[in-house]
């Protein structure tokens, strides 16, 4: 037999209404007749129906997390700092894996807000190229935080990153002090995430600033994923006209391309040297280890949740905020010096 609220307000001999205030803590119960209510609770059993709750308080205490690819490590660890944060303040979170399609992204969006639940971290296309997702929560009210985005200029989002342009820049001038000026870029999709461009053009803004040449030959756009890399890997380093070093969008592409070297002959890093971004857990494990722009990916996760926390917490007197995590060169075994 299934145990009511009407069950548990009778054991107790009080209201209906005051079981609920003791359940959600809406409002004030004397000590007294709390504790008569949680023990009726526990000796029937009672376990109240979450989606019935939700109904009445317009609350659910879930936090959707919207990711583009559950398969690559850095989303997975970017998703263990959201967790970790989530679970502290007593949200459960729901991940949703959209593979960074627009229209998986909205179902996703609207199923949650039939779930009423009570923010979103979304770490996936840009909402200055997708609309429809900004509308989406400007229409519904619903708190938000943008990760690996970030944007001065919407007033109605609050996002969090790193500063990806100075991030590439920086890589890039890594290899240029370590003597390379034949240098390639295995990049991103430029359409699809803000990331992949403002790292393109910080690859390029370094090449210019020394003096460098950009070789159109030597820019690929793809993934970034291991089979990415590869693939890449092997229609540039089968060219006669070779670099001698390349700036990898991702750990994951950088590993992929690490194999698509030794698979043609190449020894990483000494005919080839090859610079990861990320610093996922395997970089350093990988053999050779990689030389990686470190990002802080679980304290981009940590500080998502406490940004969203708060935002839910002020409600309409939560000011948009942004954020600028740092990032850091970290040297180890795929990269090169040249006399």
């Amino acid at each position: 037999m299934n145990i009511t609220i009407k069950d548990v307000a009778k054991r107790a001999n009080v209201s209906i209404a005051t079981v609920s205030r003791v359940l959600n803590g809406s409002k004030p119960v004397s000590l007294k007749v709390k504790e008569r209510v949680l023990e009726a609770i526990e000796e029937m059993g009672f376990n109240p129906n979450p989606v019935a709750r939700s109904l009445i308080m317009k609350t659910s205490s879930l936090i959707g997390v919207l990711i583009p690819d559950i398969k690559n490590s850095f989303f997975a660890n970017f998703v263990s700092g959201v967790e970790e944060e989530c679970f502290k303040a007593n949200y459960t979170t729901l991940l949703c894996n959209t593979n960074g399609n627009l229209d998986t992204e909205l179902h996703y969006l609207n199923l949650l807000r039939e779930k009423y639940i009570d923010g979103v971290i979304i770490l996936t296309s840009s909402p200055n190229k997708k609309q429809r997702q900004v509308d989406f929560f400007e229409k519904h009210s619903i708190p938000v935080v943008y990760a690996a985005h970030v944007d001065k200029e919407n007033d109605h989002i609050s996002c969090i990153n790193i500063d990806d342009f100075q991030a590439f820049y920086d890589g890039t001038k890594f290899l240029i002090d370590s003597g390379h000026r034949l240098i390639a870029m295995f990049s991103g999709p430029l359409s699809y995430f803000d990331s992949g461009y403002m790292r393109y053009k910080g690859y390029r803004q370094a090449l210019a600033d020394h003096g460098i040449d950009y070789q159109e030959k030597w820019f690929f756009e793809g993934e970034y994923d291991i089979q990415s890399g590869y693939k890449r890997g092997k229609e540039l380093l089968k060219q006669k006209d070779k670099p001698t070093a390349i700036c990898c969008v991702s750990d994951m592409v950088a590993i992929g391309a690490i194999r698509a070297a030794e698979e043609l002959g190449l020894k990483v890093p000494e005919d080839i040297s090859i610079l990861g971004f990320d610093d996922i857990p395997i970089a350093e494990a990988y053999r050779p280890s990689l030389t990686t722009v470190r990002q802080p990916i679980v304290e981009l996760g940590i500080q998502s949740a406490q940004m969203l926390l708060q935002q839910m917490q002020e409600k309409d007197q939560y000011v948009k905020e942004v954020r600028v995590l740092s990032h850091e060169i970290i040297v180890r075994e795929s990269c090169l010096k040249l006399n």
